[in-house]
């Protein structure tokens, strides 16, 4: 695992870089972030670089699964939307009051397709990325996020000090896409 959380630790790239290098291999991926980039939020500091901690991912999330990092990064995260990926759902969360983005629920909360663009956009200007190749990246997924201390990972995180302040903005997100609130 420590060649894991090394690679996780590495140099970050942007996403631009991203979709260029990013194999379609099985692994894990941490999302980086200046400081202060998303209100209420403190991740553990890069080792080299000005960044802190957001999120680790896993692709695939299991045996059954044909997921890569390619397609799970660029495909969900990247290009995708808030339907499709728990990253971006949380971003959303913590950053639609800040920013004016309006949601609206499907089978879950989502922004709306121009909003969809504009978290895009933040992503590439605020976000890096590092990835690590794993043969079967669930079975070390609880340890890495144990080591690293995501913020905004909320399965296998649930003793993070930020757990319940992300848990709370997903809730209220989800709540005002419902019209609950």
């Amino acid at each position: 695992m420590d060649d894991v959380t090394a690679a996780l630790c590495s140099e970050p790239v942007s996403l631009e870089q991203v979709q260029a290098e990013l194999p379609a291999a099985p692994g894990l991926y941490a999302w980086w972030a200046r400081f202060g980039a998303l209100p209420g939020i403190s991740g553990p500091r890069h080792p080299e670089a000005a960044l802190q901690l957001l999120y680790v991912g896993i692709a695939p999330n299991g045996a059954a699964s044909q997921a890569t990092l390619r397609s799970r990064v660029v495909g969900d995260h990247i290009r995708g939307t808030t339907g499709s990926s728990t990253l971006r759902r949380s971003l959303a969360a913590l950053l639609s009051e800040q920013q004016g983005w309006r949601s609206r629920w499907t089978t879950r909360p989502v922004l709306v397709n121009a909003d969809e663009l504009r978290l895009s956009e933040w992503m590439g200007e605020k976000l890096r990325l590092t990835w690590a190749e794993h043969p079967e990246p669930w079975t070390v997924e609880a340890q890495v996020i144990a080591a690293l201390e995501p913020p905004l990972n909320q399965a296998d995180n649930q003793s993070h000090p930020l757990y319940e302040f992300v848990r709370d903005a997903r809730k209220r997100w989800r709540d005002g896409a419902r019209g609950d609130t």
